[in-house]
């Protein structure tokens, strides 16, 4: 089971039991707080902790992770400042806009917001008392104003209003059966998500509307990377559960699964700037592939740790987030 599949799908449970065990909540009179309305506690080890998402504000390198844990560099990563945050959930992912306006989701649907580039960030909404529970697992924003946020059991939300509210998406997207919607990514108006059972769903009108589109493979993609190809049309990577990775050069209308050498189940990728795309997992495991994704290659890191996510800081220099916090990746 890959990381992804364990933290995303259980971070919930994962998250409570943490912060229960850490930072459980209690006010002067005995009574219990919910961490979710707690600030998150900066600590000297937070760089160290469980991170699971990046992204650029600008020139900012921006991470986030369990217990509420942002940190922030503007140096590529040579020194790392802890952020505030109103929050001491779970944070399964993050994504700016523009250099100052940034969004991060996680336990209980929860949403935060930045206006300073990541410096501090504030509570937006949350779903504690929707009818159904679970973290939100990835949102893509089209600009300031439009964006969408995805989670557990075909939790889909859609904002106009750059997420002060959010309404239920459900009835736009064709996934009858509740399956999981794990990553998101998009090109202009064509939009892809990451699903279980060999899915992923796309809308080729800016989100108004989701269709299931199938592949070969029977289980769970956790990850999805998107980019406008050379033909005009859209070239997708799908990777996830047992190392698999399927390729896409026509926006998702056929597919081509790649082999990579591996059975380690594969978490988070970024696009580099040769061309080629970096994808990383269990086991500390990193697959490579060509600027024309025909080909992988694969190799592990010296720790071995679980790992989530990666960020692109040079064309030889990349940071990838997971178990023990960050990991600075040079060979490839």
């Amino acid at each position: 089971m890959s990381l992804l599949h364990f933290e995303r799908n259980f971070s919930l449970r994962l998250s409570l039991l943490l912060t229960g065990m850490l930072f459980i909540g209690i006010t002067q009179a005995g009574e219990y707080q919910d961490p979710l309305d707690l600030p998150s506690v900066h600590l000297q080890v937070s760089q160290k902790s469980l991170l699971l998402d990046g992204a650029m504000a600008g020139s900012r390198l921006v991470v986030v992770g369990e217990r509420g844990h942002i940190i922030y560099s503007d140096d590529q990563g040579g020194k790392w400042q802890q952020a505030d945050v109103a929050t001491r959930g779970h944070l399964n992912a993050v994504q700016f806009v523009n250099e100052k306006l940034g969004w991060a989701v996680g336990e209980d649907s929860i949403v935060l917001n930045t206006q300073d580039g990541g410096l501090t960030w504030q509570h937006q909404s949350d779903g504690r008392d929707a009818q159904q529970k679970g973290p939100l697992l990835d949102l893509y924003f089209k600009n300031a104003k439009e964006g969408f946020a995805v989670g557990v059991f075909n939790k889909i939300y859609h904002t106009v209003d750059s997420g002060h509210s959010w309404q239920p998406w459900q009835d736009n997207i064709d996934n009858e059966d509740e399956w999981h919607l794990f990553a998101m990514s998009a090109v202009e108006q064509n939009i892809y998500i990451a699903s279980e059972m060999g899915l992923m769903f796309r809308s080729l009108d800016g989100g108004k509307k989701f269709e299931q589109i199938q592949t070969d493979h029977d289980g769970s993609f956790h990850g999805v990377l998107a980019r406008k190809g050379l033909s005009g049309q859209d070239e997708l990577v799908l990777f996830g559960v047992g190392g698999v990775v399927y390729i896409s050069l026509n926006s998702g209308e056929t597919w081509v699964q790649l082999d990579t050498a591996t059975e380690d189940g594969l978490s988070g990728g970024v696009w580099l700037d040769d061309g080629s795309a970096l994808i990383v997992g269990a086991n500390g495991v990193m697959v490579k592939l060509d600027r024309f994704l025909t080909t992988a290659s694969t190799d592990h890191t010296s720790s071995g740790e679980p790992l989530s996510g990666v960020i692109s800081r040079s064309a030889s220099s990349h940071i990838a987030l997971g178990l023990g916090g960050l990991h600075m990746l040079s060979k490839l």
